[in-house]
């Protein structure tokens, strides 16, 4: 299973500056889902349900009713890029983060090559200060670049800059066309999967949870990592990836009874 992978496609970021020159403050609505992001994550849709170009949120269930809105027109090189993607086109958007905000680590659902509809990043402005989690893994994205992500897996961003990061973002279908870039773009760079870190030897004892417990509460970064998670099942597998990676042996079901004796944990953060 892919996590993620640079496609062969690559675009002008200057005229897709451009493009965003001519979108006004007011165009930019607030994104949907506020419970997970800190700061302000803001979009306007280029492709939509109905072509409303407020309409962030892609709707499964209206996949027949996407057509462009009226700021794609105003939009050329978004529109040469995606005259470039032969494959069937849903959602089409473009998604900024503003300095010194976060998207809080989560998952979108049915969104991978699997499934048979994927998402693609393509950055406009960004910036080395911005930090987009994967699975756990850092993955750099530079301006231009085409990114398959496979969003069904955790991921975070955190702008740690001082400027807006921009990407459009693109949801299509996998048909023939698009399976052949893929195994084109593999084929480059011959390892496309993010490899999970190598584990260390475990420790296997009944105290295993209660080891890992006392080694969070002495490091900071750890406690950070933990803290922003708000998913009980994102937070659960992150608990078993950092046990894993630090040796120690616990199962899900240890950290689940853990949590139910004590139920308001979540809202302590998880401490």
């Amino acid at each position: 299973m892919l996590s993620c992978l640079k496609l062969p496609l690559t675009h002008d970021p200057r005229g897709l500056e451009a493009d965003l020159n001519q979108i006004s403050s007011d165009e930019w609505v607030n994104h949907f889902n506020d419970r997970y992001y800190e700061g302000e994550w803001s979009g306007v849709a280029l492709r939509a349900v109905e072509g409303n170009s407020k309409q962030l949120y892609s709707d499964p269930a209206k996949d027949g009713r996407f057509t462009d809105t009226p700021v794609l027109a105003r939009c050329p090189s978004v529109r040469r890029v995606l005259t470039e993607l032969e494959c069937p086109l849903k959602s089409v958007r473009l998604l900024k983060l503003a300095p010194g905000a976060r998207i809080i680590e989560h998952r979108d659902y049915n969104l991978s090559l699997e499934d048979g509809e994927v998402r693609l990043h393509i950055p406009i402005t960004t910036s080395p200060l911005v930090d987009f989690f994967l699975n756990g893994e850092r993955i750099v994205m530079n301006p231009g670049e085409c990114w398959y992500i496979n969003a069904n897996l955790p991921h975070k961003v955190n702008n740690r800059s001082n400027a807006d990061r921009v990407h459009l973002v693109i949801d299509c279908l996998v048909d023939d066309w698009f399976r052949s870039l893929v195994e084109s773009a593999s084929e480059r760079v011959g390892a496309p999967v993010v490899s999970p870190p190598s584990a260390k030897p475990r420790i296997a004892c009944p105290e295993a949870l209660n080891g890992f417990c006392s080694l969070v509460f002495h490091d900071f970064s750890l406690q950070e990592r933990l803290r922003e998670v708000m998913d009980e099942e994102l937070f659960i597998n992150l608990v078993l990836r950092l046990g894993e990676e630090r040796g120690f042996n616990f199962s899900e079901q240890d950290v689940k009874e853990a949590l139910r004796a004590k139920r308001g944990a979540w809202l302590e953060k998880w401490v």
